[in-house]
This record gives C-alpha cells, structure tokens and sequence, in this order.
C-alpha cells in the first residue's frame, strides 16, 4: 500500500469515528494493520504525518468514550430518579426515599 493510501485510510478511520460507523471501523483496521506491516524503511516525515492522523483518531476515540460513558452515566441518575427521592445527610450518607405509588399527571 502507497504511503498516500495509508494516510487516506487513517482519514477514512476518522470520518467513521466522526459518523459513529463503528462497522467501517472495524473493516478498515485489519487494512491499516495490513499497511503498517508493509511499511519498509518509512522516512521520518512520512512517520511524524501518520503518527499525528494516529493522534487524532485516538483523541476522537478516547471523546466518544467519554461521551458514552456520560450517556450511561445519565440513564443511570434517570432510572434512579424515577424510583425515588434521593437526598444525602448531613453527614453527607445517601438516603433514598421510596417513591408514593403511581404518580398523577397535570395537563
């Protein structure tokens, strides 16, 4: 694979972590295994490029970890809300009060 091709598939990889296309993630990484096995005596400019597309498709990833972890985090806090009050004491314990049956709705 030329060097080109390889920058190009690391910008595809970046594309599809934009996207959330974990799919094409995963057909494209065995392609850029593949390429970085290849590489035969690569210049230095060509490893100070691939290692900052490298950079910056970690740094995407490492940002969509976080915000998946953060969307769990909040339908974690949603469940726990819709089964009860909870308040911590002054000692700063929780104490979670059960919620009053069926709740009404105003309209």
């Amino acid at each position: 694979m030329s060097n080109d091709a390889l920058e190009h598939l690391l910008d595809e990889m970046h594309v599809a972590i934009l996207g959330a296309d974990y799919s094409t993630l995963r057909r494209l990484t065995p392609q850029l295994e593949a390429s970085l096995a290849s590489l035969e005596r690569p210049s230095e400019a060509l490893l100070l490029r691939i290692s900052r597309l490298a950079a910056r498709n970690a740094a995407c990833l490492q940002a969509s970890g976080r915000g998946v972890r953060a969307a769990q985090r909040r339908l974690i806090e949603l469940r726990q809300n819709a089964s009860g009050l909870m308040t911590y004491t002054g000692a700063g314990k929780r104490a979670e009060y059960a919620a009053p049956g069926p709740l009404t709705r105003r309209l």
